[in-house]
């Protein structure tokens, strides 16, 4: 049984011959470790500079060679690819260094390093905004035209190389900021929105459709086997905005766009962090078979996701992002052995972190988790 026949038994909630492994996201500082050499794979900082120089093909290549030497070298049964800069892409106005971690373009527009996530972050924002014309959005759908085609490279390449053998997941479905960006601002504008200009947003929803149609149209060309769309609809204590809110906007263009995967022999998966509790049987309804960054600290509990999704959602995880950060290598084990008890019978589990293996996380942590799923992860 090859990778991409055991997540497709697996999703089909069969027992395949062991637990299917991959990652929403593995960051830079753990993929170097691992493949012993500076890389560009989930790197932000780095990445950012690059492309600030005119070195996109640099960073490309980068993504494409240490992608292939990871998931070998960790034997992934899932990869996770996305988008890249398109070919000739420059940055018109590249910011120069200020001051340590501190960057200033000729407009005066400053960008500074986050030690949180080693990123370089914009201090700029467009403008918020309550209206968008039936024009404006006839334009930027005539503008989908004019996408390019080498932002696909990436996923072009992995295809090539490995679609026939493993599962391709493919995390730029855009649910959320396809509706949402148009109309600028910050967070606070982007939750407030919904509850003054819900129609305004609703004008939207056909380019946000045909924007993904395209997407996923590229993704049958190039052997994906999983659409994946991620947006954080939850938070601690229940959802970030009310579940009526999300049912009303959000869930009609879900079902929309997984209907039309489904429709080219792809599969639906979700990324959300929270708890999602009053809204996931609506994502059940909406089609996705998949659930990945199931956050137990935030009451999403394991076991009870199984007993009443296990039979409809494939689950994507098996060790908690805490744990990754701030536990120890046999406190990951114990974790990870609990959750195979758990996850396993029946199939329809997916091991990999809850989130993603952060930068600044445990590298020893993770590769003690993996060594638990490979030992224990078989089905008799």
């Amino acid at each position: 049984m090859n990778s991409k026949e055991r997540v497709l038994r697996t999703i089909s909630h069969e027992e395949p011959d062991r637990v299917p492994v991959g990652e929403w996201g593995i960051d830079h500082d753990h993929v170097s470790r691992i493949i012993g050499r500076h890389t560009y794979w989930r790197n932000r900082k780095d990445e950012t500079i690059a492309l600030w120089e005119g070195r996109r093909d640099d960073v490309v290549e980068s993504l494409k060679q240490d992608c292939a030497e990871l998931i070998e070298t960790l034997d992934y049964d899932l990869i996770t690819v996305g988008m890249v800069p398109p070919k000739g892409y420059r940055v018109e106005d590249p910011p120069r260094k200020i001051g340590d971690g501190l960057w200033e373009d000729s407009q005066g527009n400053r960008y500074k390093y986050a030690a949180s996530n080693d990123s370089i972050m914009s201090y700029r924002q467009s403008p918020a905004r309550e209206e968008i014309s039936d024009e404006e959005v006839d334009v930027m759908i005539e503008r989908l035209a004019d996408f390019d085609r080498s932002r696909f490279e990436l996923v072009a390449w992995i295809g090539e190389r490995y679609g026939r053998e493993k599962a391709i997941v493919f995390r730029n479905i855009d649910i959320y900021s396809a509706l949402m960006s148009p109309f600028g601002g910050d967070q606070t504008h982007a939750l407030i929105l919904p509850l003054i200009a819900p129609e305004q947003i609703k004008k939207l929803h056909r380019y946000a459709v045909l924007r993904n149609q395209l997407m996923i149209d590229l993704c049958r060309q190039h052997q994906v086997l999983i659409c994946m769309q991620g947006h954080d609809f939850g938070m601690n204590t229940g959802t970030i905005m009310s579940p009526e809110v999300i049912r009303d906007l959000y869930v009609p263009l879900m079902r929309d766009v997984n209907t039309y995967t489904a429709e080219q022999g792809m599969i639906p998966f979700f990324h959300c962090c929270g708890n999602i509790w009053s809204v996931l049987p609506d994502f059940v309804a909406a089609g996705y078979r998949g659930y990945q960054s199931i956050q137990e600290s935030a009451g999403m509990a394991n076991e009870k996701v199984k007993e009443r999704f296990g039979d409809q959602l494939a689950l994507w995880t098996g060790i908690q992002c805490e744990t990754l950060i701030d536990g120890t290598p046999e406190e990951a084990r114990r974790e990870v052995a609990r959750n195979l008890e758990i996850l396993m019978p029946d199939g329809g589990f997916i091991f990999g972190s809850t989130n993603s293996v952060q930068f600044g996380a445990s590298t020893d942590n993770y590769l003690a988790a993996l060594d638990v799923v490979r030992q224990k992860g078989w089905y008799r």
